[in-house]
């Protein structure tokens, strides 16, 4: 009896652990954002107006801001699937004379197939002031920049035709590892 039972607890305990480690594999999300390492191990300093200043890790800033920004999209990780992949390079300035942020966004597209499609710069700007919690106007800043980027891109023709694909099942996250 006792042998009985502890088989059948084994046999339980597998088939519960193959139910609840599974992974969303079939999830595809419209983009899968991939950002460098080398933002966040090389920040930038900004300085307000009485050189005293702050260092901004700009990947986990960029991170953070696209989470919100773009609900529809996925880091670039192995298991998330992803009809394009976004590949963004971030870069803010502060200009503490005039108390204004200054963004750029770079982004290079690939299609499902890994090919390079088009690459997207946009840029704006943001009046606020470096203090101790400089994150939050470099989060309104990646927010305005990243809405801008989805929109160019669902606004491009020859982005359009490659994420309307059918034929292909999307990108897989591994992808990602090359672009390093």
């Amino acid at each position: 009896m006792l042998k009985i039972l502890v088989i059948f607890s084994i046999f339980f305990a597998l088939v519960s652990q193959y139910f609840t480690s599974e992974v969303k594999a079939n999830t595809n999300y419209d983009y899968l954002l991939h950002i460098n390492d080398r933002f966040d191990k090389h920040p930038i300093h900004l300085n307000n107006y009485q050189y005293r200043g702050y260092w901004a890790e700009q990947g986990s800033l960029l991170k953070k801001a696209a989470s919100t920004a773009l609900p529809n999209s996925a880091l670039c990780e192995k298991g998330n699937y992803g009809n394009l992949v976004v590949s963004v390079d971030p870069y803010v300035f502060y200009n503490p004379l005039m108390t204004t942020f200054y963004g750029t966004l770079t982004a290079k597209i690939y299609n499902q197939d890994g090919k390079p499609i088009k690459k997207i710069k946009v840029e704006d700007e943001l009046i606020g002031r470096v203090n101790i919690l400089y994150e939050i106007p470099i989060k309104k800043l990646y927010n305005k920049l990243l809405l801008e980027l989805d929109k160019q891109i669902k606004n491009d023709s020859d982005i359009n035709l490659q994420r309307d694909d059918i034929t292909s099942q999307g990108i897989e996250g591994s992808f990602c590892q090359i672009l390093d």
